[in-house]
């Protein structure tokens, strides 16, 4: 088991959310002494809650429906036709990285969402600048795994992300010097990666699958880094990088490397020896990751490092 420092730079609640939220929320929330507020979870008929370093805290406020709604709207911006993609994908991208997941009544049409409304919940993920050292993890990479991938598995909430970001930093740095592409599906990646030394393309609001296809064709990508790969489409345009020797850095929510597997995009990934390492990652209480490194020729046996 191997660790990863991370240091959290204190800020207080964004200012969209400021925007978004009713005064007397957003004193609620401050006044938990929270720090940093890693998630704000809205439920109707129930108690705003903090979430911070793993652990949940109530702020003595219940959410009303017509509150829910007035939260909802503005975080649309008065356009629910602008996000209703989105929304029905079960999420709003705010600005700074943030997303809202939604929750409310889907009408669909032939098993497809067509519509969502009566808005019940919303859960507020808020990024934060942190500072990762991945140093070390990248030059092991770069001098013994390249141009086989990694794939950086958990379950929600543990730290995939913050991680992402800081090795697309790291890579596209003047240490390593790599051409980077990060494909931004969801808006969560392309936080505090303004550096303009860092060599790196931002893909932001693609489809996952055609952000990394364009990354390889025409922005010439060395390494393409993305969150939650999944589905069949994912998987062909991963291998389809692959195959042209891009690596690809991706996570994947699992809590163990036979749990990635039973996963049949996963499953066709891995036997096409796309990932050279999966990383599993858990969340220490404090200051940073503890992570277990497996080759992808110890898996289905029980070597790790």
């Amino acid at each position: 088991m191997q660790n990863i420092q991370i240091a959290y730079k204190h800020s207080p609640l964004p200012p969209i959310l400021e925007e978004c939220l009713p005064p007397h929320f957003c004193d609620a929330i401050l006044r938990t002494g929270a720090s940093p507020i890693e998630e704000i979870r809205l439920r109707k008929g129930r108690t705003l809650t903090v979430t911070s370093r793993q652990k949940s805290l109530g702020c003595g406020i219940v959410v009303g429906e017509r509150e829910l709604q007035e939260i909802f709207s503005r975080m649309c911006g008065g356009s629910l036709y602008a996000y209703e993609e989105t929304i029905r994908e079960g999420y709003i991208p705010l600005s700074g990285g943030i997303r809202v997941g939604v929750c409310g009544s889907a009408a669909c049409e032939d098993g497809k969402i067509i519509g969502v409304h009566n808005i019940t919940g919303l859960m507020i993920r808020i990024p934060h600048a942190v500072a990762v050292e991945t140093t070390d993890l990248l030059r092991s990479f770069f001098a013994d795994c390249a141009p086989r991938g990694i794939l950086i598995y958990a379950p929600p909430g543990v730290g995939k992300t913050t991680l992402l970001r800081a090795i697309a930093k790291g890579a596209s740095s003047p240490l390593f010097g790599r051409h980077t592409a990060v494909v931004d599906t969801r808006g969560e990646l392309n936080v505090e990666l303004n550096d303009p030394a860092l060599q790196l393309d931002i893909l932001s609001g693609y489809p996952r699958n055609t952000g990394i296809e364009i990354a390889v064709r025409t922005m010439g990508a060395e390494l393409i880094v993305c969150d939650e790969i999944g589905s069949m489409a994912d998987a062909h345009a991963t291998l389809g990088a692959a195959n042209c020797g891009v690596a690809i850095i991706a996570s994947a929510h699992a809590a163990s490397v036979g749990e990635l597997l039973e996963r049949p995009a996963i499953k066709l990934l891995h036997r096409a020896h796309v990932f050279g390492r999966y990383i599993g990652l858990s969340r220490r209480a404090v200051g940073g990751f503890d992570y277990c490194i497996t080759d992808w020729r110890d898996v289905g046996g029980k070597k790790e490092r």
